[in-house]
């Protein structure tokens, strides 16, 4: 019983004046699904919508983690 394929357009916009490296996850016309941090050498992702924190190696991995999550949980 899978989900229909369906592709989701995102906008990863860094933000400014933040102590550490913050990238802002969107899906555009629409909201924000999460918040990336770079803490440690790792990227910490926190769910906008649950607070949910979610961990990776990389940026790129934090990001298909964060949209896993979203069209799992919050769609």
């Amino acid at each position: 019983m899978s989900k229909k394929i369906e592709n989701i357009d995102v906008e990863v916009n860094e933000l400014k004046g933040k102590s550490i490296p913050t990238w802002e996850v969107i899906i555009p016309n629409k909201k924000s699904i999460g918040i990336i941090e770079k803490v440690e050498n790792r990227y910490r992702a926190t769910t906008t919508k649950s607070n949910n924190v979610l961990y990776a190696k990389s940026l790129e991995g934090s990001i298909n983690d964060l949209l896993s999550y979203f069209a799992l949980h919050e769609k």
